[in-house]
């Protein structure tokens, strides 16, 4: 079977394996089989085609990851609709917003609030539990073109400049065909679904991949890492997409319970990746083994891989994965590109490299040192912004907005970004004017969020004041910012907040020049 839509990835393995499970909750009460997967795709379909919209129209999927989920986005691509994911947390007034900015007909929720809302601006709303109401499909959508816009990805909730990445069926199935050209799942691994699936990140690799592979999907629900632990050891876990921070948070879920039982010091608690792999470097081999089957016995005998994505992570990891028998893939890529670009072990490339390209994808490095990407799977365009099309994809290279090189083996590295997107370690991607509102202040004259890097060069969102008085003390500040802080959404909780004791500077249009301010301060503090 040819692939030309996304819904088709199921379709063809359901048709080979239609007896093995396709997706499952973290306690495995609920499995859903590929031939069940399939039905209910269809039957989801019908459902959405019964609510009158016409193909193309943009339907919000505003919930976390979970087989309904699933079913539900590929129900509405089915139904030859374009999918609109958001994270079920997301605050209402960024789905008002999503709503109306990409002109939304339809909603799939199952949070009551968000429901209510979206019907006041005239949405068909639907539960989850509404797409399994049409048992039998009826007649199938005529095949739709492979060049018609699949997914509109948000990669920013800024009320200012939201940013809605165009991505076609075309586009997606060619990133995900280059990934299992390097990296493909057998049908007897297990994945752990962590991230939220509204990232094109975990929606490619951590649902598409294992789906054309005939894996399974075990979802996580709340990404606690003690229940994370205990979900890779019961549910014989193969591997994960995770972020920097949460290859951190596990890790120190693990170390805990080894402390817990003796196998190794409470000093651990507190080692940093380093010191972690110079530990295990120095052990004898018994008593290294010793170690790694007591970390075996916590996080099960299957885990095999832990890819991370989004940002960048301690190389140190490596060695400390490495030891336990995981192996830790690192990758480079961003929505826009549809979204991977580059990856490998981290075992198996030079220390700081994000791997090779993909297979199909072209990388060159311009002059100013900016990373510019060129294949199938890079974006349509950003939805309702042809300006900023046209600046993203001039010459018809994708800027990317990072700085980067490649050696002479095609190895890529990443070294900073030139634009002011905000790439935290959690991989999240933010933007100073979505952040900036919520912390305006009269104790502040000025004020601005800047990108700091932390130890392994991700940004920790900072804000910079300018005190109103000068008589203004650094304690007013500071419990102005606390209060500032407390009062903002979990997703805007900046860093850190610093004084400053002259104007921001600017550029000739007025125009905070955050980088450069960003990159003065943090070579005033390797020099202090």
């Amino acid at each position: 079977m040819t692939i030309s839509r996304i819904p088709q990835i199921v379709e063809r393995t359901a048709t080979r394996m239609p007896d093995r499970v396709a997706l499952q909750d973290r306690l495995g009460g609920r499995r859903v089989t590929y031939q069940e997967l399939w039905a209910r795709v269809r039957g989801g379909a019908a459902v959405l085609r019964g609510r009158g919209l016409d193909p193309g129209a943009r339907v919000l999927l505003l919930m976390d990851g979970s087989p309904d989920w699933t079913v539900a986005l590929l129900s509405i691509l089915e139904a030859d609709l374009v999918a609109v994911p958001l994270p079920g947390a997301t605050p209402i007034p960024l789905v008002s917003l999503a709503a109306r900015y990409t002109g939304a007909s339809a909603c799939v929720t199952d949070t009551t609030e968000h429901a209510t809302v979206l019907r006041e601006h005239g949405l068909s709303c639907l539960a989850s539990v509404d797409l399994a109401s049409t048992i039998r499909a009826g007649n199938r959508v005529a095949a739709a073109d492979a060049q018609g816009v699949a997914v509109l990805a948000f990669t920013s909730g800024s009320t200012t400049q939201p940013r809605a990445v165009a991505l076609t069926h075309a586009n997606v199935i060619a990133n995900l065909s280059a990934l299992l050209q390097v990296r493909q799942a057998a049908p007897d691994e297990a994945m752990l679904s962590i991230l939220p699936t509204a990232h094109l990140y975990e929606l490619v690799a951590g649902q598409l991949a294992p789906l054309a592979a005939g894996a399974r999907i075990v979802y996580a629900g709340a990404p606690m890492p003690n229940r994370l632990v205990d979900a890779m050891r019961d549910q014989a876990i193969t591997y994960a997409l995770v972020v920097p921070a949460l290859v951190d948070a596990l890790a120190r879920e693990v170390i805990e319970r080894l402390v817990g039982d003796g196998a190794i010091d409470s000093s651990c608690r507190t080692a940093r990746p380093d010191d972690l792999a110079l530990t295990l470097e120095r052990c004898s081999p018994q008593r290294r083994q010793s170690v790694c089957d007591q970390v075996r016995h916590h996080i099960g005998p299957s885990l095999r891989t832990l890819a991370s994505g989004g940002a960048a992570i301690d190389p140190a990891w490596t060695s400390v994965l490495d030891a336990v028998g995981v192996t830790l893939d690192v990758g480079y890529g961003l929505t826009e590109a549809g979204p991977l670009v580059a990856m490998g072990s981290a075992a198996g490339i030079p220390r700081g490299s994000v791997g090779r390209r993909l297979p199909g994808v072209d990388v060159r490095i311009d002059t100013t040192g900016e990373i510019l990407v060129m294949s199938a799977s890079v974006m349509a365009g950003y939805a309702g912004n042809p300006a900023l099309t046209a600046e993203a994809l001039a010459g018809g290279w994708l800027h990317t907005g990072d700085r980067g090189r490649l050696d002479r083996d095609g190895f890529l590295f990443v070294d900073g970004r030139i634009k002011e997107a905000i790439v935290t370690a959690n991989g999240d991607t933010l933007y100073p004017d979505e952040i900036e509102p919520y912390y305006a202040s009269p104790l502040f004259a000025e004020s601005c969020v800047v990108p700091m890097p932390d130890a392994c060069g991700n940004d920790r969102a900072t804000l910079l004041v300018v005190a109103a008085e000068p008589g203004t003390t650094d304690p007013e500040l500071t419990d102005a910012f606390a209060e500032l802080r407390a009062a903002a959404p979990a997703r805007y909780r900046v860093h850190a907040m610093q004084r400053l004791h002259a104007p921001l500077p600017r550029t000739a249009l007025g125009k905070i020049r955050r980088r450069a301010l960003a990159e003065s301060l943090g070579r005033q503090r390797m020099a202090s």
